[in-house]
């Protein structure tokens, strides 16, 4: 419920303030006990009509301030872009392989791997109760700290014996730390862009963990040519770079306001969020209302989708892939895994900018559908490869992986935690993006682990279950997923409340004008204009 005194309307939802410069109750006793209610769809539409009516010039000093607080919350994601590239390109060093004793391929490079993502799911248990407890900064700052201390364990990793447990050990740290800045990052990200940019600032942040990935590809090239072990440790000591930016900068941001709200930190906030279990080992939120489990199935659907459409396959094991069609010199292999995460960019970069434009529903459909064609291709080249076919062969085969890579990111991979954040309610959202990341993580073990074994069992084969599972993909998001394009975080609860949450996403928006100050001033003055005629009556009356 919302009310408005004479002097201030509170918008507890957004903490959005609108002074009416009226008469105080000190000066005018009749306005003393007036208020004005209004009902849970008014409060939504005029939420909505006040975030849609707030708009920062891009060039403002509150807009440039807001710039540097979404720069810290990328490097997040640029630290996780580190790890996707730093696998590629360590399974093409050679000099990796052979240090530390790893396999080219089956169920131990798979293990090796794995690992990362092993850590990844440990975290996902305390990320969101985490950073729900303690907020977002802290959230950002904890996570970064345990990522740059499973950095320096993997980079400082002993060679000798079977495969040092050090650098097992890092890599567990490494994805437990990413755990929780992966699930805190992009909450921030969302909470705290206004509505004219929450679609690219939030699109943007997954995104970027790209950036991590060519900084990281370079360096491995760049380190590949020495004949010791910096040739692998230098990549992997460099992950600390986004980590420590995070850690030195992330306590001077703003905690999120929908945080600081639902947490009770303002008195205007408690009667409407006082059902908010802060339990933190309670997820029944997540389950306890037929919207609540609708939110979390499109959570766990997302997850799957970001892992199983093959852009982990081109992207963990192109290096393997490549092998498979007669290119086999450590420089190539690095060479191309640079080339990979720099066009991946262009794509990612691309469908952040346009998803607002074409919504999310259809971009993800485009994704899967484009990903579907680039697997089928692949599995005509690679099915007829032979020793001495023509050259083109073999360039078109990579330029088909590549297109897996930029078409998943620009289609999917912006979506993998910007849609969840946008699905889940302002006092579930934390745990929600808890259970996002332990079911991209469930869904990413699965990849990382079966992908080395499938590739060396049944070699291009493997390519026909991605290009199926992309057909069904598409069709359970047509069917199941809501379109999120252009909507507050409010506006949505109505959506997941509706009887069929995906017709009712895509109607037309219900818009209402936002009230101005002057109208909340003239309706003030009007009511008390009223109360006051209604108490000469009523003394009249006595007499």
């Amino acid at each position: 419920m919302l009310e408005t005194t004479p002097n201030k309307v509170v918008d507890a939802a957004t903490h959005i303030e609108v002074t009416a410069k009226t008469n105080s109750p000190a000066t005018d006793p009749s306005l003393k006990d007036l208020a004005i209610t209004l009902d849970s769809d008014e409060l939504r539409d005029q939420m909505a009509a006040q975030v849609k009516a707030t708009r920062l010039k891009f060039t403002s000093s509150a807009s440039l301030q807001m710039f540097f607080f979404l720069f810290v919350a990328y490097c997040n994601s640029w630290g996780t872009g580190f790890d996707s590239s730093l696998m590629g390109a360590m399974n093409s060093n050679s000099r990796w392989h052979k240090d530390l004793k790893v396999p080219l391929t089956g169920g131990y490079l798979g293990i090796v791997t794995s690992i990362y993502t092993i850590g990844n799911l440990s975290g996902s248990f305390i990320a969101g109760p985490a950073f729900d407890r303690y907020g977002r900064r802290w959230g950002m700052f904890g996570g970064a700290i345990v990522v740059i201390i499973g950095a320096i364990a993997m980079a400082t990793a002993q060679t000798s014996g079977a495969y040092p447990s050090t650098d097992m050990a890092g890599r567990f740290l490494a994805g437990f730390g990413v755990a929780i800045v992966r699930s805190a990052g992009p909450a921030f990200v969302t909470e705290i862009a206004p509505l004219q940019w929450r679609g690219p600032a939030t699109l943007l942040y997954n995104s970027l963990w790209l950036i991590g990935a060519i900084l990281a590809s370079s360096i491995a090239y760049a380190s590949g040519p020495m004949k010791s072990s910096p040739s692998w440790r230098l990549p992997l000591i460099l992950q600390v770079v986004p980590s420590t930016i995070v850690v030195v900068f992330s306590l001077f941001l703003p905690e999120s306001p929908r945080w600081l709200v639902a947490n009770d930190r303002y008195e205007e906030a408690r009667k409407l969020l006082e059902a908010s279990d802060k339990r933190w080992y309670d997820y029944s939120e997540l389950f306890n209302s037929k919207s609540s489990r609708y939110r979390t199935f499109l959570v766990v659907s997302m997850a799957c989708i970001g892992q199983w459409g093959g852009s982990n396959l081109t992207g963990y094991y192109q290096a393997n892939i490549l092998r498979s069609i007669g290119i086999t010199t450590q420089s190539h292999l690095l060479v191309f895994n640079l080339a990979y995460y720099v066009a991946a960019l262009g794509g990612a970069t691309v469908g952040s900018l346009v998803c607002d434009l074409v919504g999310r529903r259809k971009l993800l459909m485009f994704g899967c559908l484009s990903m579907c064609c680039c697997l089928i291709g692949l599995i005509g080249l690679t099915s007829q490869y032979h020793k001495g076919q023509p050259e083109v062969i073999s360039n078109l085969t990579i330029a088909f992986i590549f297109f897996v890579g930029i078409f998943h990111s620009g289609g999917i991979n912006p979506l993998v935690v910007a849609y969840p954040v946008e699905c889940m309610h302002t006092n579930t959202r934390a745990k929600g993006m808890g259970l996002n990341n332990f079911s991209l993580n469930v869904a990413e073990f699965v990849n990382t682990y079966g992908a080395p074994i499938g590739l060396k069992k049944i070699g291009w084969r493997i390519y026909i279950i991605y290009a199926v599972w992309n057909l069904i993909q598409t069709a359970w998001i047509y069917f199941f997923f809501v379109e999120t394009r252009g909507r507050t975080l409010e506006e949505l609860d109505s959506i997941f409340e509706a009887k069929n949450p995906v017709k009712e996403s895509l109607k037309k928006s219900h818009t209402v004008g936002a009230v101005s100050a002057e109208d909340i001033k003239s309706l003030m003055v009007s009511r008390a204009q009223l109360i006051s005629t209604l108490n000469r009556v009523n003394l009249r009356f006595r007499l």
